[in-house]
This record gives structure tokens, sequence and C-alpha cells, in this order.
């Protein structure tokens, strides 16, 4: 208890200082806590748009109804198929009519007749998505097999992009409150050198005298782990409307309270653990000395 009072009157001593490195510190982590959501966020995002229909065979026009069942089930029993549609030449006329129905001109040239039907094969992940195109393209029935795959690509592309900028930033902010801390304890111990040579000369251990500085960095880390969590979930409140809208039928809206639990303790853990790490390493540089 001495030793946390200690670490507080400390931290109130100096002002400017503990006020800037939390400052700091609060950046750091409300990037970590968005960056953390945004990871899991866009891994979801990418597994759903992975698992929609992304392979798409053109049947001939001669081809028949029972052409199509027989594809169908061929693929339904491959293990790297999740879903199978057929799209008979009826649906692909209701299709094309409700796509085009303020052009009465282009409803009266095309009709049933000229339209193929088609199968929709959905893959349980976009490894199996070159598979399933070559699969369809032996079936004889087939004219034409499209595969979506620029929107899967551009997508992992966006999605490696974003991972890279917020290790970036994240790495960047973390090392800059390391140092940050450890300037701060060095900057006070520096001013106390005669007291600490006055605590060892008694007999003061190592550990008695780093003990105060430890809990000052971690009171510190762990307000400003607190603080930025408090703006990470404002934040969430103000967009999670626009978020529902944007994301319907995506990710199921809102999102779990123990996802945010979780997210607190191993940010407020972090917080505690880069605050001992980058005391101890100051304390521990400043006693050789």
């Amino acid at each position: 208890m001495k030793a946390l009072n200690s670490a507080l009157v400390a931290i109130r001593r100096s002002p400017y200082q503990s006020t800037l490195t939390i400052f700091i510190l609060t950046i750091t982590f409300f990037v970590a806590y968005c960056f953390s959501l945004l990871s899991i966020g866009s891994e979801r995002i990418l597994s759903f748009f992975e698992t929609q229909p992304q392979v798409i065979a053109f049947l001939k026009l001669e081809s028949k109804n029972e052409d199509a069942e027989k594809i169908s089930q061929k693929m339904k029993e491959k293990s790297y198929v999740k879903e199978v549609k057929i799209v008979t030449k009826q649906e692909a006329l209701q299709i094309y009519q409700k796509e085009n129905q303020d052009d009465p001109l282009l409803l009266e040239l095309v009709t049933e007749e000229i339209l193929p039907a088609s199968i929709e094969v959905a893959a349980k992940d976009a490894k199996s998505l070159d598979t399933i195109k070559n699969d369809l393209k032996e079936e004889s029935a087939v004219e034409d097999v499209a595969l979506q795959e620029d929107v899967i690509n551009n997508l992992i592309r966006w999605t490696n992009a974003m991972r890279i900028i917020g290790l970036f930033l994240l790495g960047t902010l973390t090392v800059t409150s390391f140092v940050m801390i450890m300037t701060t304890i060095s900057m006070k111990i520096s001013t106390k050198r005669k007291n600490i040579q006055i605590m060892q000369f008694v007999g003061a251990s190592s550990g008695y005298v780093s003990h105060p500085y430890l809990l000052e960095a971690i009171v510190t880390s762990s307000v400003a782990s607190i603080l930025a969590f408090a703006l990470y979930g404002a934040v969430i409140l103000y967009i999670n409307p626009w978020l529902e809208n944007f994301l319907i039928g995506i990710i199921d809206l809102p999102i779990a309270w123990q996802f945010f639990a979780y997210q607190f303790m191993a940010g407020l853990g972090l917080a505690i653990l880069l605050g001992i790490i980058a005391s101890y390493s100051a304390v521990a540089r400043m006693l050789k000395k």
C-alpha cells in the first residue's frame, strides 16, 4: 500500500509527463481495440463472401431439366461444395424481366427459349472455387462457366492491406508508448538518484527501490487502457446503427457483450504487461548506473 501511495504521489507531482504518457497510451490501446474488432470483422465478412454462390455454370440451350438435376446431384456429393442451386429457364426469364423492367423493348426481344438454365455452386472456402469450376467444365451439358474470382481477390487484397496498415500503426504506437514509459520513469529515477543511493546504502534491495516505479507504470498504463476502452465503446455505440444497416445478413449485430468483456480484460492485461516491462527496463538500466 505504501508503494502504491508513493506511485500515486509521483504521478500527481509530474502532471504534464503523466498526462502526456497517458494520452499516448490511450491512443495506442484505442487503435488496438479497433484493430482487433476490424480483424475479426473482416474475417467474418471474407468468410461470408467466400461461401456465397460464386461459380455459375450455364447449360446449353438444348439441355433438359434432367441434365441440371444430374449435375446438381453430382456436385452436392463433393466434400468441398457447400450449396448448389438450379436456376431454370423460367426463373432466368423472371430475373431478366425484373432487372430490365424499365426497358419494354428489351423485354419484348428476350424470351424463355433463348435464356439458358444455370447452376450456381457455393464453395466451403475460396480455395475450392477453381476445383468446382473445372468439375463443371467437364460436364457435357455445360456451355460456359463463370467464376466471380475478382470480387474475392479484391476483398482479400483490401483485407490484407488493412491488416498491414493496422499492424504497422499499432506497432509504431506500441514502441512509442514503451519508450515514453521508459523515458518518464528514467527521468524520475534521475531526480531521486541521491535518495536511491541512500536507500541502497542502508540495505534496501533493488526490488524495494523499483517497486514504486513499477506500480506507477502499471497505474498509468491501466488508466490509459480504461480510457481507451471507454472511447472505443462510445464510438461503437455511435456507429452501431450504421453498421447494422451496412452489414445486415453478413454479421449478427449487435455484438455480444462477452466479446467486449474479453477485449477489455485482454487490453487491461496487455497494458499491465507493457507497463511492467517498460518500467522494469528503465529501472534496471538506471540502477546499473
